[in-house]
């Protein structure tokens, strides 16, 4: 048998998922491969890179098994992954430490004082980026003060698949989303800028080249396919970021289609032919990984990581399934409890890197499954001032499609349909991005000419979630409460908000 198969690989926070695509069935097999995020201290997330690539070694073998597929039946391996943060490596391309994560909120004044010292109007205009903690400006400034040794080491900063494409090929280089979201960037060059590199001192030569499209061949795989399970002679395909992937694997590449990413975080991603910049930052903008498309995004941070925190400290080992099920016995609202899902602070629609999560209107008689339903509606609550910055801004969203853990739950998606009074379109697979990778690399071994023809052969959803005029009219007031609650709360989000328009 011919190479036909095709994988596709996301490296997210905390698991890498896989997705075996054959161009004539579709999407046959699917692997999710956790890892921990490392807390050392209050405030702090780290990666460890060796986790990334033992996951990528146990999730191939895994799609392979399911399908029954043999390794030198694969044409080709994609790779996609987190933008916002970098592996430094030394020489020899091992990591000197581990990988601060966007989610790290360890000097929030330090980050602070490094954005003002260029002024966030200036660094937005060059990056297209909402300057925000984590990123990789501020994480490479932070290692720079707080770790000279690591520093004077350092040889490269690859993103995630870059540091795996490394580590397989021995290649650097990135593709066109690879300096988005680093406040090290310029979007209307789509590279690296000289300017900010100079101003902050980062040398531009860590810095990897924009070498590919994402849909491009890196290299082929040589005698490390073994270590992941696959044959030498396996293409690599460049790939790009996980969220312009999920786009891509969810069917959204048409002007006016929006993809909703969920997970960690909650990433809204409006496609269009031009790119239309926003000098305010909340609508940052980047090349979508197909061709003549651009991604206009805004990432609110904090949402599934705060049901993730309600169900780790006291969901007593259910499942989001059991806990989002009990729910059903709360109406909307949660009885008054409501949920200001800040756990990691506030991005979008409103900024604050210092506010925290809040459960507002405790009651004797609030349980465990009024909590979930009032942190399910808290993060809904947000989705209609991002659906209106998008509009304020001239983007088309005629289409919204939901994708990654989230998509999985009929309940939270009628809340979110209800609360927006707009249907979603729920992704029939949940792992987006990983589909959107095998898409590419689809184009890359030529088993799929076009982005539309990759997306016609592995793209499934289900059908659209329609919002209920009984819920939309609920949800109307019940949202207007929480955002005036909000504002009493948080009063220092209103101005900014305000701000920002």
């Amino acid at each position: 048998m011919s190479r036909q198969w095709l994988i596709g690989a996301d490296v997210g926070s905390s698991c890498l998922k896989a997705a075996l695509v054959h161009p004539e069935r579709g999407v046959v097999a699917t692997s999710e491969q956790f890892y921990p995020m490392h807390r050392p201290h209050p405030g702090w997330a780290e990666n460890d890179p060796e986790d990334w690539y033992q996951a990528l070694a146990l999730a191939i073998p895994a799609v392979l098994a399911q399908a029954g597929v043999a390794p030198s039946d694969v044409a080709a391996l994609c790779l996609v992954g987190q933008r916002d943060i970098a592996v430094l490596t030394d020489e020899a391309g091992q990591a000197l430490a581990p990988v601060i994560h966007w989610t790290d909120r360890r000097d929030p004044d330090e980050t602070t004082a490094a954005y003002d010292r260029l002024g966030r109007r200036r660094l937005i205009d060059i990056s297209g980026t909402l300057p925000i903690p984590g990123l990789v400006l501020p994480n490479l400034l932070w290692t720079r003060r707080h770790q000279p040794d690591v520093w004077r080491r350092i040889r490269h900063a690859l993103q995630p698949k870059d540091y795996l494409a490394h580590r397989l090929t021995g290649d650097v280089g990135t593709d066109p989303t690879g300096p988005t979201r680093s406040i090290l960037n310029d979007w209307r060059t789509g590279t690296w800028s000289e300017d900010l590199c100079d101003v902050y001192g980062i040398p531009r030569e860590v810095l990897p080249d924009v070498k590919y499209q994402p849909w491009q061949v890196r290299s082929e795989l040589g005698a490390s396919a073994h270590e992941i399970g696959l044959a030498p002679g396996t293409l690599l395909v460049a790939g790009g970021g996980d969220d312009p992937a999920a786009a891509l694997g969810s069917g959204v590449i048409d002007p006016g289609d929006v993809s909703v990413g969920t997970g960690s975080s909650m990433s809204w991603r409006a496609v269009a032919e031009r790119p239309v910049f926003d000098p305010t930052g909340l609508v940052g903008l980047m090349p979508h990984v197909v061709p003549d498309r651009y991604l206009h995004e805004m990432v609110a941070v904090g949402s599934g990581t705060t049901l993730r925190w309600l169900r780790g400290t006291f969901g007593g080992g259910a499942t989001y399934e059991e806990l989002i099920a009990a729910t059903d016995q709360v109406g909307p609202g949660s009885d008054g409890l409501l949920c200001f899902p800040y756990i990691e602070g506030a991005s979008v629609p409103v900024q604050d890197d210092h506010v925290r999560a809040v459960f507002h209107g405790i009651s004797g008689h609030h349980g465990l499954p009024h909590f979930v339903r009032s942190t399910l509606e808290g993060i809904a609550y947000q989705y209609p001032a991002l659906l209106q910055a998008l509009t304020e801004r001239g983007l088309q969203a005629s289409s919204l499609t939901i994708s990654d853990g989230e998509a999985r739950s009929t309940t939270w998606n009628q809340i979110k349909a209800d609360v927006l009074g707009h249907p979603l379109i729920p992704a029939l697979h949940v792992e987006a991005p990983s589909i959107g990778a095998a898409i590419l690399a689809g184009i890359g071994s030529g088993a799929f000419a076009t982005a539309r023809e990759g997306v016609n052969a592995a793209v499934e959803v289900s059908p659209p979630i329609q919002p209920t005029p009984e819920g939309y009219h609920t949800y109307q007031d019940l949202r207007l409460r929480w955002e005036r609650t909000r504002d009493q709360v948080f009063p220092q989000l209103t101005g900014h908000a305000a701000s920002l328009h």
